[in-house]
């Protein structure tokens, strides 16, 4: 059955009742108390199935051995007498194994006993048995030559008495829960002994991993460093992880050196871009002024220059006019010539005028062209001061995580 998930942030994590050595501990407690009841119910099962498979045959043996016991009384003189003591003590003893017997003398018995010893034999009375599951033997004791001494009315062969022999089912559960009694105890003993001592092994056997435990929470810990290192004290599977450990370690602790070469590498560059975005910060920052300052001395000079102004240019072109109106007499030609001098200096002087007004135009585009690449260098500069940002940033977790003899 799969377990769930625990989320990272359970409470359950990290208490004590939820260790691995309490698990294990509880575990291999509840396994041999298992253990146990189950020895416990196949026991019980055994004394059942001795039951109904050999016991009839025992309890038949037990009748026997009863029947041998009389005759063995029998045999001596005087034996009928010395049974009324006998019978009592065969009674106390077999009870004490668990056995119900009975003697029932026959009536040939009485009658030979009445009259050669001058009392009723009673035997050994079946009394009340309570009705319950049980094995029943009997055995019939027939006469022989010597026990037609006592039992002068018997012939050789007939029946002297019943010997009957019970054994209860409850009997033989309760001998075993009798046994199972002490038997638990020594159990109980047993698993709390080996509980503890598996508390002992497993202390031992997982300091170890203890260790490796220690190493990983100084490692989880905030701004902790990489220096730790899990000792390997073992050659077994966790040794083996305490050298993979360590080598991970090692490898993070290289890839954290290059990570701070590659820093220093962009803080170099950085740098270098720093000092060549100055200088050309500089640069354009002249070539801004110096066109702005042309441009309005440009300016300034074509408004201050009167003969260049529209004034002027109207004024001549009137005279040219009037020129053109009153050409009369011989110098007719000349002045027409005059005229048309005059009228070629002020088209020229106009497109020059207008040549001059794209001039300064381009020059008031180069003007904005600057301000605009004044303004992209503005934010190089501010990327550039993102980018320091980014690269100190970097430089306190490297100098956070790697170990500290590379920091020295």
């Amino acid at each position: 059955m799969a377990r769930q998930k625990l989320d990272q942030n359970s409470p359950l994590i990290g208490r004590f009742d939820q260790s691995f050595l309490i698990h294990m501990i509880r575990d291999f407690f509840v396994i041999l108390v298992a253990v146990t009841v189950l020895e416990f119910t196949l026991k019980a099962a055994l004394v059942y199935y001795k039951f109904r498979v050999s016991g009839p045959e025992r309890t038949q043996e037990v009748a026997e051995g009863i029947a041998d016991n009389v005759r063995s009384i029998m045999r001596n003189e005087g034996g009928p007498v010395a049974a009324r003591t006998v019978y009592p003590i065969l009674r106390r003893n077999w009870d004490n194994l668990g056995y119900r017997i009975a003697i029932t003398p026959a009536p040939v018995t009485i009658r030979s006993i009445e009259e050669g010893f001058d009392f009723t034999p009673e035997g050994i009375p079946q009394g009340d048995w309570p009705d319950a599951t049980h094995n029943l033997g009997h055995v019939a004791i027939t006469a022989e030559q010597f026990c037609l001494a006592c039992h002068s009315e018997a012939d050789v062969g007939d029946v002297l008495g019943e010997v009957m022999v019970r054994r209860d089912l409850s009997t033989d559960f309760t001998q075993w829960a009798e046994d199972m009694r002490l038997t638990g105890l020594l159990s109980l003993g047993k698993i709390v002994l080996h509980s503890f001592l598996l508390f002992l092994i497993l202390r031992a056997r997982l300091e170890p991993l203890l260790g490796l435990r220690a190493v990983v929470s100084n490692l989880a810990r905030a701004y902790g460093g990489l220096t730790h290192r899990a000792e390997i004290r073992t050659a077994d599977e966790f040794g083996v992880l305490a050298r993979d450990l360590n080598l991970f370690l090692d490898r993070v602790c290289r890839l954290m050196e290059e990570l701070d070469e590659v820093l220093a590498r962009v803080v170099a560059v950085n740098a270098d871009i720093v000092k060549i975005q100055s200088d050309l910060r500089d640069r354009i920052d002249s070539l801004t002024g110096r066109i702005r300052r042309l441009e309005r001395s440009a300016m300034l000079s074509a408004k201050a220059e009167p003969r260049l102004s529209q004034a002027w240019f109207d004024a001549a072109r009137r005279a040219v006019s009037d020129l053109d109106t009153s050409r009369k007499g011989p110098a007719e030609t000349d002045i027409g010539s005059v005229v048309e001098d005059l009228r070629a200096v002020v088209t020229n002087a106009e497109a020059q005028i207008e040549t001059s007004e794209r001039v300064f135009a381009d020059l008031g585009e180069l003007g904005d062209e600057s301000e605009k690449l004044k303004r992209a260098m503005a934010e190089m500069i501010r990327l550039e001061e993102r980018m320091e940002g980014i690269v100190e940033t970097g430089s306190v977790l490297v100098q956070r995580i790697r170990p500290a003899d590379s920091a020295e």
